[in-house]
C-alpha cells in the first residue's frame, strides 16, 4: 500500500496566519477608508465620496473581498450621479453595515 502523504502543518499555521493578518490589515484600512468615505458624505464633498470609493473598490476587489468591492462601486456609481445625495448616501449605509460586520468578526474570532 501506498503511504499516504500528510500535510505540511507548520507550513499550514505559517499560510493560515499570515493570511489572517492580511485579512486583519484590510479590515482595519477598510474601517479609517470607511470613516473618511463618510466624513466625506457628511461634508456632502462628492468629489472625495466618488475618489474614495473608487480606491475602496478597486482595494477590495485586489484582496478578494467581492461583497465590499460591489457595495464601494455602487457607491461610486451613485456619487456620479448628478444631484443624488439620497441614493449616495443608501448605498454608503449598506457599505457601512457590511463593513461594520467584517470589523466585529474579526475582533470576536481573532485567530
Amino acid at each position: 500500500m501506498q503511504e499516504e502523504e500528510r500535510p505540511d502543518l507548520i507550513q499550514l499555521a505559517s499560510t493560515m496566519a499570515s493570511n489572517q493578518a492580511k485579512a486583519a490589515g484590510y479590515i482595519q484600512t477598510l474601517a479609517g477608508s470607511v470613516d473618511e468615505l463618510i466624513a466625506a458624505s457628511t461634508d456632502e464633498d462628492w468629489d472625495k465620496v466618488r475618489h474614495l470609493s473608487g480606491e475602496i473598490a478597486e482595494q477590495s476587489r485586489a484582496s478578494g473581498y467581492r461583497a465590499v468591492s460591489a457595495l464601494a462601486q455602487r457607491v461610486f456609481d451613485e456619487a456620479h450621479q448628478p444631484n443624488n445625495p439620497v441614493g449616495i448616501k443608501r448605498s454608503l449605509i449598506r457599505l457601512v453595515g457590511t463593513s461594520g460586520r467584517m470589523g466585529r468578526s474579526e475582533t470576536q474570532n481573532p485567530g
